[in-house]
Formats: structure tokens, C-alpha cells, sequence
């Protein structure tokens, strides 16, 4: 353990890279405190999911629209810049929507502009990771790169609901603001970082090419194939999520919004860490991941939709049960995301692994600029309770494939 710790302490001793670990930790968490303001703003002013599916789509769009062209930027052009000029342009673009907040669709297509340029920063600052490094600190680098991404993401959303709670949005949004800024001033204390792609393989035909090779490769394979839309599924489910959610515990469960915010975040992490910890146990597999993963999800969402439906519950009980339904969804997501990337990452070669994931990422946009408008129709459709109960039973009848697969594939 000491040794572990020892490794990944040295990695980041190293000045450039502990920079860049602040800097997309900064850039991360700022984008949380964003789309929490905007998405408790824009519901509040129009009480509707199809508002918050536009903000939604504000963000899944500009990744696959612009996934191709950030990547070849950043094998063109100095890095540092790169990073500097988004981390500039974006704190730009907040100060604007915290100016014109009262605005809802002004704010959503200033999210589109805030979302467009982050999607040039994440290539830039993933590629710099291994330039700042030696190649035998390569793992330990990634490693700290999405633990980054991942924790600036989460304790974002949990400070930022903080915040939100006590101050309300413009506060929310001037501290997203500061967050950048903060970043931009560390930016400009990172070397040169000039790319070493050759002249050859800078052009944007390759890297769609080569996109659309991940593609073709994983289309060779029905058990690729399955692994691959799972963890791109698993991420429009999400939003799919986030789109309902706002509405959900305010009309149905009773919460207020201020109330909503404050507790979905740490009850959902809290389901996070539990299942990270499970899938450390030994001897797990990944398809047990999967199963496990979506029944838990799948019976979270069916238990407690019934339970709500049938009203022999009071409110406040209901209430309570908020927090074991978030914590199974938390659970469930986690375990179903780290199973089907751990299985991809084990069948697919190395040196395709970058062609299969820039794929992934555009299937996994896709994906999700499809499910937040669905969710948004199907609430209209089937009423929240009809659509969290169809959801989930999909997911356990997804976890019973899941198993009968393990069965059948060994």
C-alpha cells in the first residue's frame, strides 16, 4: 500500500503535472457548479422537463459535433495554448450568462458556447498528461487524469448544491466563474506543449478514419459489441436521469428544489464509493458487475415507484426512502460503467484502444442527446411513476440477458 502510495505521490511531485492535475480538477469541478445552476434555473422559470432537456442537450451536443475537431487541434497546435485559450474562453462565456441569467434560452445557447470549448480543453489536457511525465509513470499519470475528471465532476455538484442552497444561482455561477479563472492563471504556468504527431497524421480525414475504424472493430465482435453499447448506455441513462430528476422529487416526492439538490448528489455518491469497493472483491467478474448492476438500479427505480404509486405510505416516509432509492442508483450505475469498460479494455488490443473509445465517446453523445428528450416526452406520456417503473423493468430484465450470457460465454 505504501508503495502505491509512494508512486503516485512521486507522479505528482513532478510541478508541470501537478499544475495540470489542478487545472482539470478546477475546469471540472467549475462545469458541475454550471450545470446545476443552470438546470435548478431553467426549471424553476419554466417548471418543465423539456427545459432541462435543453440543457442537457447543450451539453452532450458540442462533444459530438466538435470530438473530431478538438483532437486534431490538439495534435496541431501547442497544447498549452489550447488549454489556456478554452480555460479563457469559457470564463467568458459564464461571465455573459451570469449577466444574462434572466434569460432561460440565452443561458442554454451560452451553455452550448461554454460546452464547445471544453470539448477542446479535454482532448488537450489528456494528451498533455503523457508529455509531462516519463513513460513508466504512464498508468499512474491516467490514473490520476480521470480520478480528476471524475472527483472534480462530483464534489462540484456537491459543493455547488452548497452553495446553491445557502447564496442561489448567481452566486453558484460567480464561484463557477472564480473556479475558472483560477484555472486560466495555472494554465500559463505550463511549458510548452508542443504535439509530436507526425505531419501525416494531423489531418481530419485520418482521425475519422480512424473513429471509424473503432467502429469496425468493434462490430467484428457480438461480445465487444455488447460491452461497447452498454458503457455508452449506461451514460445516456444518466442524463436520462438528470433530466427527470429536478421534477420528480419536487412534484412527486415533495422536496423543494433547494432541499432536492442538497441531498441527491451526496446519496448518490455515497452509492458511487459502495460500489467502487465492490468491485474489488476477488475473483469478480464483469459480467457479474453488469447483472448485479442493473438489477440493483432496475429494482430501485421498480420498488420505489410502486411503493409511491400504491400510496400506503405517508410523505414523509417516502421521503426517507428517497435515500436508499439513491444510493441503489448510485450502486448500480457505477458497477454497470466499471464492468463494461473493464471488458473492453481486456478484449481489445492496446493499440486500438484509442480508435474504440473516440468512438465511444460519440456513440455515448449521441446517446444522450437522445434519452434527455425522451425522458422528457415519456414524463408527459406515462407520468414519472409510469416511466421510472418501464425503465426499471427494463433494466432487470437486461440484468437476466446479463446473466445468461455470463452462463452461455463463461
Amino acid at each position: 500500500m505504501s508503495n502505491v502510495f509512494s508512486t503516485y505521490l512521486k507522479v505528482l511531485r513532478r510541478r508541470d503535472f501537478f499544475f495540470l492535475s489542478l487545472i482539470i480538477f478546477f475546469g471540472q469541478a467549475a462545469s458541475a457548479f454550471l450545470v446545476l445552476a443552470l438546470i435548478v434555473s431553467v426549471f424553476l422559470k419554466t417548471g418543465s422537463n423539456l427545459g432541462v432537456s435543453g440543457v442537457v442537450l447543450s451539453l452532450t451536443i458540442p462533444s459530438f459535433l466538435f470530438m473530431a475537431f478538438a483532437g486534431l487541434a490538439a495534435d496541431i497546435f501547442d497544447r498549452r495554448k489550447i488549454i489556456i485559450l478554452a480555460n479563457l474562453f469559457i470564463a467568458l462565456v459564464v461571465l455573459v450568462i451570469i449577466l444574462n441569467q434572466s434569460v432561460v434560452y440565452a443561458s442554454i445557447s451560452l451553455a452550448f458556447l461554454y460546452f464547445a470549448g471544453n470539448s477542446f480543453f479535454i482532448p488537450a489536457s489528456g494528451a498533455a498528461t503523457a508529455q509531462l511525465v516519463s513513460s513508466d509513470e504512464l498508468l499512474v499519470a491516467n490514473s490520476i487524469f480521470i480520478f480528476n475528471l471524475a472527483s472534480g465532476v462530483l464534489l462540484g455538484l456537491f459543493a455547488s448544491a452548497i452553495v446553491y442552497f445557502f447564496s442561489g444561482s448567481q452566486m453558484t455561477l460567480i464561484v463557477c466563474d472564480v473556479l475558472l479563472v483560477i484555472a486560466a492563471v495555472l494554465s500559463f504556468f505550463l511549458p510548452k506543449l508542443n504535439p509530436v504527431a507526425k505531419p501525416k497524421e494531423r489531418s481530419i480525414s485520418l482521425r475519422i478514419k480512424n473513429i471509424w475504424k473503432g467502429f469496425d472493430y468493434v462490430f467484428r465482435s457480438e461480445r465487444t459489441m455488447l460491452f461497447f453499447f452498454v458503457f455508452s448506455a449506461i451514460q445516456g441513462a444518466i442524463f436520462f436521469g438528470i433530466t427527470l430528476g429536478p421534477g420528480f422529487f419536487v412534484e412527486i416526492v415533495g422536496f423543494s428544489l433547494k432541499r432536492t439538490i442538497l441531498i441527491i448528489f451526496p446519496l448518490i455518491a455515497i452509492g458511487v464509493l459502495g460500489g467502487v469497493f465492490f468491485t474489488h472483491r476477488p475473483k469478480t467478474r464483469e459480467f457479474m458487475l453488469l447483472y448485479v448492476g442493473n438489477l440493483v438500479f432496475g429494482l430501485g427505480l421498480v420498488c420505489y415507484s410502486v411503493l409511491i404509486k400504491l400510496e400506503i405510505l405517508s410523505r414523509f416516509v417516502v421521503q426517507i426512502l428517497s435515500a436508499p432509492f439513491l444510493i441503489a442508483l448510485g450502486f448500480g450505475v457505477i458497477l454497470t460503467m466499471i464492468g463494461s469498460r473493464t471488458a473492453l479494455q481486456k478484449k481489445i488490443p492496446h493499440t486500438h484502444q484509442g480508435t474504440v473509445f473516440g468512438a465511444n465517446i460519440i456513440l455515448a453523445t449521441l446517446i444522450a442527446s437522445i434519452a434527455s428528450p425522451v425522458a422528457a416526452i415519456s414524463e408527459v406520456v406515462f407520468g414519472y411513476l409510469g416511466t421510472l417503473f418501464g425503465i426499471g423493468t427494463i433494466l432487470i430484465s437486461s440484468s437476466g440477458f446479463f446473466w445468461y450470457l455470463s452462463r452461455k460465454w463463461k
